[in-house]
């Protein structure tokens, strides 16, 4: 019996206008309403992962940011904390310092962007007041360096034809404690050692007394990988990439044709015991 259902964001349960379908909201809506436990298992930070519970989804549930760095209760309760050291962060700056790849520092609300060539979006958000503008390799050590800023997650974009040099970069701190995943084709992230979407899910597990076998989550790339093979019931949406559809239980339609709702539609009909 499925008992909780978890959905990364982008790819997954948004739409390519990074908008939840309607057809998404009402099928979660229905879910939570039957008894289901509900969470959001995104890479994003949890201002970004808020304003979806607030404004589209109006539901109690967990919120499994930051590729699962911290994870937030329904009532508003951070049951885990898990930034990466300033040591760590330190090193990977310095091992990176000249390269001139895009650097994007996570912290729970804000993100500090240095981008040589000024374009200071962010994959998930855009432009956007929470992202803090850093003109130099510096100005990213002296936010690691604030107290009142602790970093979750350090991510790293570069244009396709540099993707080669960034792949052998990032290769180069797997000796370090860490966890390296990939959330887009150029875009890749780096958390504490053992952090994962899954991890998070483990930790909900144990809190709400749900064994995984009863879990149903749903992703479309790297860091959605250990989550879905994982699970007891983990789903790939159709635009998934290969590797994830690999170890999917199902897979249901894309994230523009409401695959999210369809697959819980059908757990609501009892198709799945």
């Amino acid at each position: 019996m499925i008992k909780f259902i978890g959905t990364d964001l982008d790819g997954t349960l948004l739409n390519s206008y990074s908008q939840i379908p309607v057809e998404n909201v009402e099928a979660i809506r229905r879910a939570v309403k039957a008894g289901m436990v509900y969470s959001i298992c995104s890479g994003r930070t949890l201002h970004s992962v808020n304003k979806f519970f607030k404004d589209d989804l109006k539901v109690a549930g967990y919120k499994a940011v930051l590729n699962g760095a911290v994870v937030v209760d329904p009532e508003g309760k951070r049951i885990v904390d898990q930034p990466l050291s300033h040591d760590i962060i330190e090193e990977i700056l310095k091992r990176s310092e000249f390269n001139k790849f895009k650097i994007v520092l996570d912290g729970l609300n804000y993100t500090q962007v240095y981008d040589p060539t000024k374009n200071w979006t962010t994959y998930f958000e855009g432009s956007s007041r929470h992202n803090l503008h850093a003109d130099t390799i510096d100005d990213l050590r002296k936010k690691n360096d604030d107290p009142d800023f602790e970093i979750y997650k350090v991510c790293f974009s570069t244009t396709p034809q540099r993707l080669p040099e960034l792949r052998k970069k990032l290769e180069s701190f797997t000796s370090l404690p860490v966890t390296i995943s990939r959330s887009g084709n150029d875009y890749f992230e780096i958390n504490a050692q053992d952090v994962t979407k899954l991890s998070a899910l483990q930790k909900i597990s144990e809190f709400e007394n749900i064994p995984m076998s009863q879990f149903m989550c749903f992703g479309d790339y790297g860091n959605d990988y250990d989550m879905i093979r994982e699970v007891g019931y983990g789903v790939a949406m159709d635009n998934a990439i290969e590797k994830v559809k690999d170890v999917a239980w199902k897979i249901t339609d894309t994230n523009n044709q409401n695959g999210v709702a369809k697959m819980i539609d059908r757990v609501l009909e009892g198709e799945f015991g």
